[in-house]
């Protein structure tokens, strides 16, 4: 029993503390000051042809999205339905609709190994973004801010509104 406490080496658990594969971390800020967070009232995101919220109902001025992997080295896209003001319209403000704009993220997608205990992560490499217009955008910009997304230290995309 001793010895097969020996031959066990600081690789067979991974520590919790390990990097994994990074999400999308995206900032919201006022259209008209450009360093001004702005949140957006009762959002709600989802993959575009899935029916699962990764965000429902919530007020946020940023985002943590995951990113969807189809192919290693080529370029993968994944668009996000971003609602706000979801069935916001009240007596008081009647004016006040829903509005949905939807979001394409391209990028390449990378493998890195990490240890024999954590196997394998995931970057995403030539991050690009950009709205979808149609005649009510209530996403103003998009501005990619790291095309290389590797961490969740700082925010890769900024969008104004």
């Amino acid at each position: 029993m001793i010895a097969s406490l020996w031959s066990c080496e600081r690789d067979d658990i991974c520590a919790a503390a390990t990097p994994t594969t990074p999400h999308l971390i995206i900032n919201f800020y006022n259209i008209n000051d450009r360093t001004e967070a702005k949140t957006v009232r009762r959002m709600s995101v989802h993959e575009e042809n899935s029916s699962k919220y990764i965000v429902f109902d919530k007020t946020l001025d940023k985002l943590v999205l995951p990113l969807r992997i189809d192919a290693l080295d080529n370029t993968n896209t994944t668009r996000f339905v971003i609602e706000r003001d979801i069935d916001y319209a009240t007596d008081e403000d009647p004016n006040t609709i829903s509005n949905i704009d939807i979001l394409e993220i391209n990028y390449t997608p990378e493998l890195i190994y990490v240890s024999r205990a954590c196997g394998y992560k995931s970057i995403f490499n030539n991050v690009d973004a950009n709205r979808e217009a149609d005649g009510s955008n209530w996403i103003i910009d998009v501005e990619v801010i790291n095309t290389t997304i590797n961490n969740e230290d700082a925010a890769h995309i900024n969008i104004y509104h």
